[in-house]
């Protein structure tokens, strides 16, 4: 690809500076032609003059003039006689034109190396006694056109020197300019040969025009882009057929919680039933999450109802309590504000609010405490679970939010991917999460909402 294009760039530039270098060569031509008519013309005027004021002295001057120019020159008088002639024929047939032309000057073609026909140059002689006469001159063309070519010559040399010039520099751009499409078509080959064999399409090519090396990166994306489109497809079923499959057993759980309740307290079966509820919500935000995803090219989903903030992180407080007092944590709630709304649903918040909790019901450790802070910052609400337990060491932090990266001083049961779905979620909402550590010790995990106005409870 690299040589079709400094071959094309190079092809384009020799056209462009050939036609500059004609132009070039033509005019010169022509300037140096001019110059030599002029010169010319100067001689014959001078002549005229001698013919008129000193006739003696002539024939010498002109004789003179041909032995240095190999011009000749033919001086006719007043009455048609023959004053001087040295290298020309009076009788041959473009003398006799350019002596009946001698009052009209037409500047002649310009002249070119390969020229040969004799150029005349006829002046009519204005002083008397002579006036009347005509001076006609036979000019030697050989040393202009020489020059000419010359200069020619010099013309080439310069636009081959400058088309080199300007082939190395196409070379080296077109060097940088294709480096990194070779580099992409390098790795988009690799990706599409690591890919499974069942989610690849049959390669195809549905541009017909183009340069090859183009036309199979096109390929090569078109091949990953359905391949990550069927492995988002594969996704979203596995999340469908998850959640499908665990609605059964929840089912199933909700009934012996039912067959329970004589020998629970009316708190603690309240409490168990409700986040058996929110279980069975958050898979029917699953399977609906799923289907709405696989149609969102087709259909927008309308948005989610916000909900208020402040009462969202009281309920997880208050669901969390009995799991902080068995694990020795204090938890208390600390909202800055009576009221946040923001647009995020509660349902989102919830699970959010949930992963950050679970979190540090588990890591922070005994005698840790931790406060879940609602506040309102222009037009975004901040919510922050920060605790005082160990914290993780700095150069994890960043990687908090990765799925499936866990801590060096995590404890096992953990699976690494609860920061990465809440910070997913917070991006979905228009929020953003963040971690970051406490001092002098400890982990805070705050997530940024956007606020509403009017809040519509969710």
């Amino acid at each position: 690809m690299r040589a079709r294009l400094v071959t094309a760039f190079t092809a384009l530039a020799a056209l462009c500076m050939i036609c500059f270098a004609v132009g070039i060569g033509n005019e010169l031509a022509m300037s140096r032609t001019r110059g030599l008519v002029i010169e010319r013309v100067q001689d014959a005027n001078r002549f005229g003059v001698l013919a008129a004021t000193a006739p003696l002295s002539l024939c010498g001057e002109v004789q003179s003039y041909r032995d240095r120019t190999s011009n000749g020159v033919l001086v006719l008088g007043a009455d048609g006689t023959v004053l001087c002639v040295l290298g020309m024929d009076r009788a041959e047939q473009p003398v006799r034109e350019a002596i009946r032309a001698r009052h009209s000057l037409e500047m002649p073609r310009p002249l070119y190396p390969w020229n040969t026909e004799p150029m005349l140059i006829a002046q009519p002689i204005a002083t008397t006694p002579q006036a009347g006469g005509v001076v006609v001159i036979a000019v030697s063309t050989s040393v202009t056109r020489t020059e000419i070519g010359v200069r020619w010559a010099q013309l080439a040399c310069g636009t081959a020197t400058a088309l080199l010039v300007f082939s190395g520099l196409a070379l080296m751009v077109s060097g940088w300019i294709l480096r990194p499409v070779s580099v992409l078509l390098h790795e988009v080959d690799v990706l599409t040969s690591t890919l499974p064999a069942d989610v690849v399409p049959p390669r195809r090519t549905p541009m017909r025009e183009g340069p090859p090396e183009i036309l199979r990166l096109a390929a090569g994306v078109e091949s990953v882009t359905r391949a990550v489109a069927a492995l988002a497809a594969a996704e979203r079923r596995h999340v469908v057929d998850t959640a499908h499959s665990l609605r059964n057993p929840l089912a199933a759980l909700a009934v012996r919680l039912e067959s329970l309740q004589p020998v629970l307290t009316a708190a603690t079966f309240v409490s168990v039933v409700s986040e058996v509820d929110r279980l069975t919500r958050l898979l029917d935000g699953l399977l609906t999450s799923a289907v709405a995803d696989a149609q969102a090219d087709k259909q927008a989903r309308p948005p989610a109802a916000g909900c208020d903030a402040v009462g969202a992180a009281a309920d997880r407080v208050g669901a969390w309590r009995d799991a902080f007092v068995r694990a020795d944590i204090t938890l208390s709630f600390e909202p800055l504000v009576e009221a946040a709304p923001t647009q995020v649903p509660s349902s989102a918040l919830a699970q959010i609010l949930d992963v950050a909790l679970s979190n540090s019901a588990r890591y922070a450790g005994a005698g840790a405490s931790t406060t879940v802070t609602v506040d309102q910052e222009a037009e975004s609400v901040v919510v922050s679970v920060a605790d005082t337990g160990a914290g993780v060491s700095p150069d994890e932090i960043d990687m908090l939010t990765t799925r499936f990266f866990r801590g060096a001083q995590a404890e096992t049961g953990g699976s690494g991917i609860g920061l990465p779905i809440a910070a997913t979620l917070a991006a979905r909402h228009g929020g953003l999460l963040f971690v970051e550590s406490a001092q002098p010790h400890g982990l805070v995990v705050t997530v940024s909402l956007p606020v509403v106005a009017d809040l519509t409870s969710g």
